[in-house]
């Protein structure tokens, strides 16, 4: 059975947030080349995509960070749990990252609700990127537009799902064995449910068993903000370079992310690439792919040089 195992990080560093929420950031890679900042998708943990960003270690310094009670992290106030601030967070990592490890070329590589953090960050806090690429972002388009009630409504409805699942389990392999069963994660790399299971778990021995770092009811709260964002007619005023890589829209799984933004590929004319038979966890279901693609924007736009 494949078993990934996180490498040791170079520094890690602990940031805390205006509200006095702790965001633990840890270093990865080649810290003579340029810095990529990744962050995760919502409920999930920056660790678990560690199939994908390994392959981005020789030639990237890697920073990784989880959103506010996730992963890593401890728990903050639920109430503060959701997309404003997350894109406050961003600015607040950013920034300290730049402090702490030294200024260089940075870009971002984030993925469903952190891109739709990083748009929104960079679209009312500022351009910080060098480069931006952004996986498939679940994003809202505004009303009457074709797609807005499917999109809205795979939004609330993960919100109505998030805030009854399971808190707690015996074990990390509960909770493994339950992803590997899921039709809709079975194009997972081997080992990757296992790995996203010890990600978003922590133990709590008094107890004697395990709860998710993520509470459930900050993993609906924020679903429930993204459902009212309306940031797709400003797409244009991204500056770049930028892209957005995404789902297979056509695959015969594809959800409301994948069709989405293939409209808005069309609509802005933005760069925009397909990973062919994968869904909304490509990162995990073809990583080597997914970090070509990355590479090669990188390249293109001389990242770094």
């Amino acid at each position: 059975m494949t078993q990934f195992i996180i490498p040791t990080p170079i520094k890690t560093i602990d940031l805390t947030m205006e509200d006095g929420a702790v965001i633990r950031v840890r270093q990865h890679g080649n810290i003579a080349g340029p810095r990529l900042i990744l962050a995760h998708g919502n409920g999930f943990a920056i660790d678990a995509y560690f199939p994908f960003w390994r392959c981005l270690t020789d030639r990237y310094e890697i920073v990784l960070y989880d959103q506010r009670s996730h992963g890593q992290n401890p728990r903050h106030d639920v109430a503060h749990h959701d997309v404003p601030y997350f894109v406050k967070d961003l600015e607040a990592v950013f920034q300290g990252v730049q402090e702490a490890f030294g200024r260089k070329p940075t870009g971002g590589v984030f993925h469903s609700i952190s891109a739709v953090t990083a748009i929104w960050h960079a679209l009312d806090v500022g351009w910080r990127w060098d480069a931006l690429v952004l996986f498939d972002p679940p994003l809202v388009p505004s009303p009457g537009h074709p797609l807005h009630e499917t999109a809205k409504n795979f939004e609330l409805m993960l919100s109505k799902w998030s805030k009854d699942r399971p808190e707690r389990f015996r074990s990390p392999e509960e909770l493994g064995d339950q992803f590997k069963q899921s039709k809709s994660l079975s194009r997972w790399v081997p080992g990757a449910h296992e790995l996203m299971a010890r990600s978003i778990l922590r133990e709590d021995p008094e107890a004697g068993d395990w709860f998710l770092c993520c509470p459930p009811a900050g993993e609906s709260q924020v679903y429930l903000t993204n459902s009212t964002l309306d940031l797709c007619p400003r797409l244009g005023e991204l500056k770049g370079p930028v892209i957005f890589v995404t789902s297979d829209p056509d695959d015969p799984n594809a959800r409301a992310p994948g069709l989405v933004n293939r409209a808005l590929h069309e609509e802005f004319g933005h760069p925009y690439r397909i990973v062919p038979e994968t869904t909304h966890m490509a990162q995990v279901e073809k990583p080597a792919e997914c970090a070509a693609i990355v590479t090669a924007f990188l390249d293109e736009v001389r990242f770094g040089a």
